[in-house]
């Protein structure tokens, strides 16, 4: 599997944003990756466990957004939403749908399984804050 994925055509740019993804699963994975790459012009990182997406979350300046398979409540617990948001990355759950309340409460997006595209798309534009000087997503 791929560390970065760029969309088909476009010339790897250092300022192309990233999304981090952090998914166990390699077709759910590719499936992300895929639909973020098709929404937006970035630099899709993967990582399948929690110490790797660290040890690749360092390596990045700024973060875009962040794809989290991950519980609520573990993000709170490890301190990965206060390290996200010192790299300005917005939040998207991918399980835990029962905790959509609080995650919309902190202003983190839910992506609730199976999804489609579309719902990939919407959960990073519910996370993106062009207003804040973050890229805009069409």
């Amino acid at each position: 599997m791929k560390d970065s994925v760029e969309p088909s055509g476009l010339a790897h740019q250092d300022a192309a944003p990233v999304i981090l993804v952090l998914e166990r699963d390699p077709l759910i994975a590719e499936d992300i990756i895929g639909s973020l790459g098709a929404v937006c012009d970035c630099r899709v990182v993967h990582a399948s466990q929690l110490e790797e997406f660290l040890a690749k979350l360092v390596e990045e300046a700024h973060v875009l957004a962040a794809f989290l398979e991950m519980r609520l409540s573990k993000v709170v617990e490890s301190g990965l939403d206060q390290t996200l948001a010192q790299k300005g990355a917005g939040i998207v759950l991918t399980v835990g749908e029962d905790d959509q309340k609080q995650a919309q409460e902190k202003g983190w997006g839910m992506l609730v399984r199976p999804f489609s595209d579309q719902m990939i798309g919407e959960a990073l534009r519910s996370v993106v804050r062009p207003e804040a000087g973050q890229v805009s997503i069409p």
